[in-house]
């Protein structure tokens, strides 16, 4: 069984590093794609830009001769920007969504939820007010209800033939450009008016562990005021007559009982994979098995280490006799010879070293006055005998 289980492991490890290594370059080609795309729509806006500077030249400059630009498949869209230039292609980064919603608790838990009021602090539409239609939490933009238009000019291949060629829509805003604006009473007056709120924190968290979901309140800091989230608009539902009645949604045409399961046993394996790598509970019969394998190898190595030749058992029987005995002891005459043997060798070494001193010390030192004259020789006795025939 343990076999399986490093088995598993390994497998799981496996799958691990394959699914990192996937998101990772799954990760590096978005970015990449994103980065791309949004250079070119910088370098749309910059030729749509220097496009709209160099026709206002002409018609200052060139009067009734100046070409016309709004005829073809664009006639009447002068003015309009072109469809790509309606929102940001890619999603932003997380540090960009935080700096957008800064004030209004941060990306994750965005204090701010379709139908809420705000004030728009930036762009053409500047002070006014409106309800939010719709908040994009990957770009961290929101779409507010009759503000912030623009005129978009549509394809010809999507529109009808006596449709206009643009349309008049709400351009998405970064939460960074708006602030919410709700009634608040004056503590020193008593009238209540609309004020606009810069900051906003969330308190009192509570995540349900069975949905999974989130909720909390939105307090302004410093008065400690909470703010009410808007109330959510239910749908209007028409009824049909192929619906199904509730009578018939709430009956319980099934019971399970604890005699029978739910379902043949069969189902399982035909729903799962029966021989994965990454199975760790497996049927009884199964397990059986490889504890019996494995009883049966451990059988065989006992069954291998009985089959022994007589040598093998005259030298395992000394290595019994030896481990009975124990360790040796040494004795005092032991002791004593260690000793004698330990003292001669030592006399043995003085001595060796006293004899070149002696000698040294006894020879006499060569002098001046000692020293015989070289003796003369003539050149008849320095030479070589003759060679002998």
């Amino acid at each position: 069984m343990q076999k399986i289980l490093r088995r598993v492991a390994t497998a799981e490890r496996v799958a691990a590093k394959r699914a990192k290594t996937k998101d990772l370059k799954w990760f590096k080609k978005n970015k990449k794609e994103t980065s791309e795309q949004q250079r070119q729509q910088l370098e749309m806006v910059k030729e749509e830009f220097s496009a709209a500077k160099q026709a206002i030249k002409d018609d200052w400059e060139l009067g009734p001769l100046s070409p016309r630009r709004d005829v073809g498949n664009w006639a009447g869209a002068k003015g309009a920007i072109s469809e790509a230039r309606y929102a940001v292609y890619g999603n932003i980064t997380l540090a960009m969504r935080n700096r957008r919603c800064q004030w209004a608790g941060g990306a994750y838990n965005l204090n701010l939820a379709t139908g809420d009021r705000v004030v728009l602090i930036d762009g053409p539409d500047k002070g006014r007010i409106g309800k939010i239609a719709q908040i994009d939490h990957d770009k961290a933009e929101v779409v507010v209800e009759g503000l912030n238009k623009s005129n978009i000019r549509v394809q010809p291949e999507l529109r009808g033939d006596n449709d206009p060629p643009v349309i008049n829509m709400e351009i998405p805003i970064p939460i960074s450009g708006i602030r919410l604006v709700h009634p608040i009473k004056d503590p020193a007056t008593g009238v209540t008016r609309d004020v606009i709120i810069n900051q906003l924190v969330h308190s009192g968290m509570i995540h349900d562990r069975v949905s999974g979901k989130r909720r909390w309140s939105r307090v302004v800091p410093g008065l400690n005021i909470s703010i009410p989230w808007p109330k959510k608009e239910e749908p209007e539902i028409k009824d049909y007559s192929c619906d199904t009645l509730r009578i018939d949604v709430e009956e319980k045409t099934f019971v399970p009982t604890l005699l029978r399961p739910p379902m043949p046993e069969t189902v399982i394996d035909e729903l799962r994979n029966k021989y994965s790598r990454f199975r760790t509970r497996h049927d009884p019969e199964y397990i059986a098995r490889l504890e019996a394998e494995e009883q049966a190898k451990e059988e065989r190595k006992k069954l291998m280490e009985s089959m022994r030749t007589p040598l093998q058992e005259l030298h395992r029987a000394e290595r019994a006799n030896k481990k009975k005995k124990g360790k040796p002891r040494l004795t005092l005459e032991m002791l004593e010879k260690i000793g004698e043997v330990m003292a001669r060798n030592l006399e043995r070494t003085r001595n060796a070293q006293a004899l070149p001193e002696a000698s040294s010390s006894s020879s006499p030192t060569p002098t001046q006055s000692d020293t015989a004259p070289p003796s003369e020789t003539t050149a008849q006795e320095t030479q070589p005998p003759p060679p002998s025939s």
